[in-house]
Parts: C-alpha cells; structure tokens; sequence
C-alpha cells in the first residue's frame, strides 16, 4: 500500500489547459447554470502530478497533503494523475475517497484506470464514482465523449453521505484475466468484460467540481 509518499505540494504546477464537454457531474458550462464552477485561489498539485480539467482551468484545484491524505479543493471536474502509475495485465487498484463536507450540487467522486494520452485529444480511460445517494457509475472516456458502461446504480455496499455531508468509500478495479471486477468497501458491486474497457496504462482519480474531497489508503 502506498500513500503518496514523499510528494511534497509545489507553489504552483501548470494545469493543463485543454477543455472537454461535462461528464456526468454536470450539463453545460460549470456542470449547470445554477451551480458554476468555483474559482480556486493558489491552483497547485504535488510534485509529478498533472490534471486533465473538463472545463476552464482557470477554475482548477488545488491539493495538499499531510499524513498520506490527499485533498482536493474543486473548481471544474478533472482526472488526477501520476505518468508513473502504470498498471497493465492482471492487477489490483484501489483508494479510499471521502466526500469532506456537502457539495452545493449533486456530483460523484471516485478512482480512474487505464490512462492512455491523457495530454492529447484522444484521450481514453476508465472511471468509477459514486455519489452521495449510496449510487456507482461506471464509464470510458474516450476522446471528447463518454460511454456509460453502468448508469447510476444503488447498491447496499455503497456508504450514503450522512447528516453531515462526509461521505466515504473505499473503490477498487481488479482486472483478472478477461474480466474487470469493481469494489466499494470491499464488496464486488459490477463485473464487466475487460475487452469493453480501458484498463492498460495510467491509474489516478476522478473527482467532479465544487468538491472538497480526501484520497488516502492507495493500493497499487
């Protein structure tokens, strides 16, 4: 299990700057008229690490950490990531994600799997979320467009966001010979076929905008 180690915060780190259209955290500009994204002040990332924003990087995000946690403040929605973490075959991939406090519009969080070009406008991965409703959403990214592999799915293992906002959730991938399995705390909640997935290449997170989110417990 390793926990960012030895990642220390840089002042600034470039975002990158190419816009995609909204992902299921959102419709339009800002995921929504009614609930723009935030402008986050001081946009940094640790050393080593880069971000694919869906929207204007001028409202990106900004992370720190301390003992192992990871946290992100959101402005627009986007895919964190690490060149070096790659997985290919058969492996293992998880992440605790706990939602900080309520957002100020419904949106999901969670874990991203092979990462091809993610600089390029022919972007491919793989992403789980879930949402505060106790739901998990699978789908590939695959350029600018998305193919939603699951819709929104209640299922008992996910933890639902309690009176006070917080929310956690551990999520996994296992790729096991031709099948992809998904995780929440440690319960298997889809199966799919990995031919219908991209599962080669980076591992990282998702995480939609206007959020206040944890990571920590990465296993890779």
């Amino acid at each position: 299990m390793k926990l960012f180690n030895h990642i220390k915060l840089l002042p600034v780190f470039a975002l990158l700057l190419t816009a995609l259209p909204a992902t299921p955290q959102g419709k339009g500009k800002g995921g929504g008229d009614n609930d723009p994204d935030r402008v986050v002040a001081g946009a940094a990332l640790p050393a080593g690490w880069a971000v694919r924003v869906d929207r204007d990087a001028n409202n990106s995000a900004k992370v720190s950490e301390a003992a192992g946690v990871m946290h992100f403040v959101m402005g627009a929605a986007g895919s964190f990531y690490n060149s070096t973490w790659t997985k290919t075959g058969d492996y293992k991939y998880s992440a605790r994600v706990t939602q900080v406090k309520a957002p100020t519009h419904p949106t999901s969080y969670g874990i991203m799997v092979g990462g091809k070009d993610l600089t390029a406008p022919n972007q491919t991965y793989t992403y789980f979320l879930v949402r505060a409703a106790g739901e998990y959403f699978i789908s590939n990214r695959e350029g600018a467009t998305t193919a939603t592999q699951v819709n929104w799915t209640a299922h008992p293992a996910v933890a639902k966001a309690g009176a006070d906002g917080k929310q956690a959730n551990v999520l996994g991938v296992q790729v096991a010979g031709a099948d992809v399995i998904f995780s929440v705390n440690g319960t298997e909640v889809k199966r799919l076929p990995k031919a219908g997935l991209h599962v080669d290449g980076i591992v990282g997170v998702r995480i939609g905008h206007n959020f206040d989110v944890d990571v920590d417990q990465i296993s890779r």
